[in-house]
This record gives C-alpha cells, structure tokens and sequence, in this order.
C-alpha cells in the first residue's frame, strides 16, 4: 500500500517536471507536439514545488500586490493566517492525528488519496461502523472538490491558494478521524461548503467578470477563515482534551459560518442569473442583512480586537440561544414524555430487527435544548457549609481546570458504540416499565439486574439496552451523563488505589464529573468552588474520594433537574474495599434528586441495600430471548434455544 502510494506521487511529480519545460524543449512549430507542450506548460508551477509541494507552509510567502482590488488583498490576508497556523499545527498534533506531508501532497488529488487511506484504515478496524457516517459524508466531498480548483483559478495567485485550500484540508482531515463525533461534523461542514461551491461552478464559465471574481475571492475568505477557526477549535479541544467529548458538537459550533458562505455562494449564483432588476435588489438587501464576520481581512492590533470583539459576541450568542431554548422548555417540558414515546414505539415495532433510526418515528415533538439549567426550572443551587460569597465563573475555565480527570477513566465507556440492538429480544414488560418510569417525576432511581452473563459489551444484552436508552435519550434532547463500568485487569493500579475495584470506582466518578462540567453553562454563578487549586486535588486515588464526591455534588447541584444518568455494569465495582465509597455515591444521586438508571448483569451488594423494592426490577433469563450471548454457570437456561412462548411472566419486581 505504501509502494503504491509512492509510486503514484512519483509519477505526478515526473509530469509536474516535464510539463513545466516541455514546451521549451520542443522546436517552434505548428505540430501536435509543441501545441501539447503549449497545453502542458500553460499553468508552470514553481520548480521549488516539484520536489517540495508543501513548501508554501514553512517557507515565507506573499501575494503579489499588482492589482488594487481590496477584495483580493482580503483573501490574501486571510490565506496568510491560515497559512502561518499550518505548521504549528502539525508540530502540535498527536502522532496519530498528525499528517505524514511525505505521503501527501497539497492537492485535490492528494485530499482524495488521503481520504481513500483513511477509510481503507477505518474499514480494517472495529469501528468502521462507528466511522462510516463520516466517511461516507468525506467521499461525498471528494466528489465535489474539484469544483474549488475551477472557482479559486479565477483570482490572481489562483494556484497558490489551491495549495493552501487543499493542503490544510488534509491536516484536518487527519487530524479529525480518529475522533468519530469531531469527524462526522467536519465531514457534514464541508460536504454543505462544497455542495454550494459546486452548484456556483456552472455560471462561471460564463461570467468571468470582474465582478464575479471579487465575488469568488470573498467567498474564499470566508472558507479560509473557517478553516482557520475550525484549527483554532480542534487545538482548543486538544487542550482540554475534549476531542473525544460527546457534548462537544462540530458542525453546530460552525453552523453560522456554513451559512454565511452559503449565502455568498448565493450571492455568485444570483449575479450569474441576472434575472430581474427585482431578484437583484432582493440579493443585495439580503447581503447587506448578512454580518460579515469582523476579522475579515484586519491585521495586526486591529484583527487582536476584533478577535476580542468575536468572542465576546459568541458567547453573548450562546447565552441568548440558551435563554431561547430554556423558555421553550418552560413551555412545553415534554423531553421525558418523549423519550418515553421512543421506547415504547420498540413495543409497537418488535418486528424489526434493527431500530437505528428509531429515534426519527416521532416528529411531533418540538426539540428543547441542552443547555437547560436549574435555575430556569425552579431548582435552585445551595451553597455548601462555610462556602464563600457567590462567584463568577466560565465554563471554559472549568472544562480546562479539570482536563486531567480525562487521565483517570476511559472516554470510550462514555459512550459505546452503536450496537446491534433488537427489541425483540427484549421483553415487553422490561421495555414498558422503562418507559412508566421514564415519565414517573416521583421516582428517582431505578436498577435494572439483569442475569450472570458471561459476555463482551457488544454481545451483553444489558449493555446494549442500556447504550439504546443513552442514544435514544440523547436524541430526545435531554442532557444525559452515562459510563460503562468495568474492570481492566492488565491496568496498572495508581497510588493509593489497593484494588482495581477502588480505581475503577474512581473512574466512574471522574467520567460524571467531567461530563458535567461539559454541560455548565458559558456563564454561571454560584458558592461553590471551581478552582484549578481544588480540582488538582483529584488526582486518581481513591484517597481522594471526599474530595470528588464533594465535586461531584456540588456540580449535580448545578445541572438541570431534566438530565438522565445511565451507569452500565455496576457490579463490577462490588467489593469489600469499596463498599463504603459506593455507597456514598448513591446516596449523593440519591439526596440531589438526580434521576439515575442503574444496569448490571448479576447482583450488586451495594444497590440491594440502597435502592428499595419498588425501585429495582429484576430481569429474568425468559425475557432475553434468541441472543448469541451465554449466561454464567450458575444458570441453566439456554437462551438461544428459548421462543417466544417460553418467555411466560419474566419480570419480576422485587418485594
């Protein structure tokens, strides 16, 4: 594969080569060979390019400043920027996530290549069902591409910016594959960018005006400067190690500037028409309506205000669409009910085999957002003994303040991958009682103990319902913590954990922790403290456990009384060195009125003393019916041998 890969640069970099002199080598006449060569060498190339195609990135390089248009001198300023943020960029990203430039080159060709090794990579792991969303979305963008070429040749210095497109392209593709949610939104983003592009491409070979490339050249801009933002977002990320976040949403984060260029694309397409006087006026009141972003085309200490200007307005942005959302959910507080609908339509569709896209059968609702806080909901945040006076703080802060907990559990148990879930296999009865307790506003807490089975994640039938709830809860619209418990027995114990049972304990925490603090809004006040100083104190030890649960608590305090907590595989952390710590966890859940859904294949000692009768549903072997999985020895039914008619009454509640 990599033979192959090196041999196809090769071959372009021989025709780059004798395309750039073949016309200088053939004798001066009117044969097919010198009008070849004429054709060959109409576009040269820099001869330091033939060898080094990545040269513009980390050798200084500015446009030539013969023409006056004050459009061009913009796109050239932000090219620029783009331009100087590339290297340090790629200096700065992990190994896996960073680009090999000498099996790329900055190409539309090479975006293709790069694309094809990434899926062909994707493909031959276990997650290629994971990433196929997105490398179906990076394809589709491979197929319009080459529509940028057509439209950036229309400016001066057209083939440079090529380069630049294409070259930082491949950097955050790389960069971006490895991280399935961060992946599908960058895909999303720029398959709309180039479906616009691409439907622009058609009227410029008829209007190569003036006008049209003043047009081009700020449209370009506008996608360099996305481009730009979308690397300052990923390096964002990576520093608060939240690459991997599944409340960290790409394409929403950039869906203002999609829209932007879509409207400037509109904007070369109506000029390209010229259809009415009338449809010419309402283009450019629409335009003028439009914001142009502030940094456009500002340098020095005029583009560090208007960075300044920019955020503050994001966030201004965000806490209004916040106060939006909260009002809608004020009025309709419908979440729960929905997600109720959700699981019982499985009931109305056991036929099915697979139900992927059931989160799409009910429409009627109206979405209501997750940045819901307690404060709009009538829950209120209590101050701790001897807390200080209310304070100010930045979500921001906070997510970077506790980065360092990604390093004490696993962000895959966060979220586990879409399985192969089928509700058939599911008794009505457990699906059902889900569903009374989902909209229940009286209860709490509710554990779902499912057999002794011997099985992986994927072949768990407890596991796998407990992922659907995550998914479909998310798809609901409500604020959702989760993780999947478990026990790694090759990983090495950290100080001050004696058992794998007290670290992965540890990590259960961590995981909440952190995902709520993703989940803070932009800005809040409160008593409690969220300092670097008090965070730091966290540092994976179950000796340390007060100092979490006190952060654990005081975060629950501040979430929405609407949000859902899924802990999977509970039982795996049973142990007589942990008993305690697991039980104070529980009555925390229990004490700030968090609605909690336990899972476990097997008994837990902690939760038959903490969790009462009416709050515990006892799944039997009956009501899992025709699964590959197999059950511990302690139980003698067979599983895959069992039909529909042996299921009888299979769930019982415990008295």
């Amino acid at each position: 594969m990599a033979n192959s890969i090196d041999d196809v640069l090769e071959s372009r970099r021989l025709v780059r080569m004798y395309s750039s002199d073949a016309e200088g080598r053939l004798s001066r006449g009117g044969d097919d060979a010198q009008r070849l060569g004429q054709v060959l060498s109409h576009e040269r190339p820099d001869p330091r390019d033939l060898r080094n195609p990545w040269r513009i990135f980390f050798e200084p390089w500015q446009p030539s400043t013969g023409h006056e248009d004050p459009v061009t001198t913009i796109i050239s300023i932000e090219s620029n920027k783009l331009r100087e943020k590339w290297a340090p960029f790629l200096t700065s990203s992990p190994v896996a996530d960073r680009l090999n430039i000498t099996k790329s080159e900055p190409t539309v060709e090479g975006v293709v290549d790069l694309v094809k090794e990434v899926t062909a990579a994707a493909q031959s792991k276990r997650d290629s069902r994971r990433r196929g969303k997105a490398m179906k979305l990076f394809h589709n963008f491979c197929s319009t591409i080459d529509s940028h070429r057509s439209m950036l040749k229309l400016i001066p210095e057209g083939n440079e910016y090529v380069s630049i497109f294409t070259g930082t392209l491949n950097i955050i593709i790389q960069a971006s594959v490895n991280h399935e949610r961060i992946a599908e939104g960058l895909s999303e983003a720029l398959c709309r960018i180039s479906e616009h592009v691409h439907e622009c491409k058609s009227e410029l070979e008829l209007f190569r005006t003036q006008a049209m490339t003043k047009l081009v050249a700020d449209l370009y801009a506008h996608i360099f400067i996305f481009l730009s933002d979308t690397m300052d977002w990923i390096t964002e990320k990576r520093r608060k190690r939240l690459l991997d976040s599944f409340n960290e949403n790409f394409y929403k984060r950039f869906e203002s500037q999609v829209e932007t260029i879509r409207h400037k694309s509109d904007m070369i397409r109506n000029l390209a028409a010229q259809s009415s006087h009338a449809e010419q006026r309402v283009t450019r009141l629409t335009v003028e309506d439009l914001a142009q972003d502030i940094r456009l085309g500002l340098v020095g200490e005029e583009r560090r205000h208007a960075e300044i200007v920019y955020v503050a307005e994001k966030i201004e942005k965000e806490l209004s669409e916040g106060r939006r959302e909260r009002q809608l959910l004020r009025e309709e507080g419908q979440q729960f009910k929905q997600l109720a609908d959700r699981l019982t339509s499985m009931l109305r569709d056991k036929a099915m085999v697979w139900i992927g896209d059931m989160h799409s059968i009910d429409k009627r609702l109206s979405p209501v957002s997750l940045l819901a806080r307690p404060g709009d909901l009538g829950v209120t945040s209590t101050a701790k003994a001897g807390s200080s006076c209310l304070t100010e703080w930045n979500s921001e802060e906070i997510v970077l303040n506790s980065k360092h907990l990604e390093d004490f559990f696993h962000r895959d148990r966060v979220r586990l991958p879409d399985g192969s879930f089928n509700s058939a296999r599911i008794s009505s009865k457990i699906i059902g009682r889900l569903g009374e307790w989902v909209k229940d506003k009286s209860s709490r807490l509710l554990w779902l103990e499912g057999p002794l089975i011997e099985a992986a994640d994927f072949d768990n039938p407890i596991t796998i319902l407990a992922n659907k709830i995550v998914e479909l809860t998310e798809s609901s619209r409500i604020p959702v913590i989760s993780y999947c418990c478990e026990i790694r027995r090759r990983e090495q114990l950290k100080p001050g954990n004696d058992t794998r049972e007290a670290q992965s304990c540890v990590a259960l925490v961590c995981a909440l922790i952190r995902q709520m603090a993703e989940l803070l809004l932009p800005r809040f006040t409160t008593h409690s403290d969220f300092s670097l100083n008090r965070l730091q104190l966290i540092d994976g030890s179950i000796l340390c456990w007060s100092q979490m649960l006190d952060l654990f608590q005081d975060l629950l305090s501040l979430m929405p009384n609407t949000m859902l907590c899924i802990i999977d595989s509970f039982q795996w952390l049973d142990d007589r060195t942990t008993t305690i710590y697991l039980e104070e966890l529980v009555q925390a859940i229990r004490n700030s009125g968090l609605k909690c859904l336990f899972t476990t294949t097997g008994r837990s000692a902690c939760l038959i003393e903490q969790l009462q009768a009416n709050e515990t549903v006892v799944i039997e072997s009956a009501d899992l019916r025709q699964g590959p999985w197999g059950l511990g020895r302690n139980n003698s039914w067979a599983l895959a041998q069992h039909d529909e008619a042996s299921a009888g009454c299979s769930m019982v509640d415990r008295m």
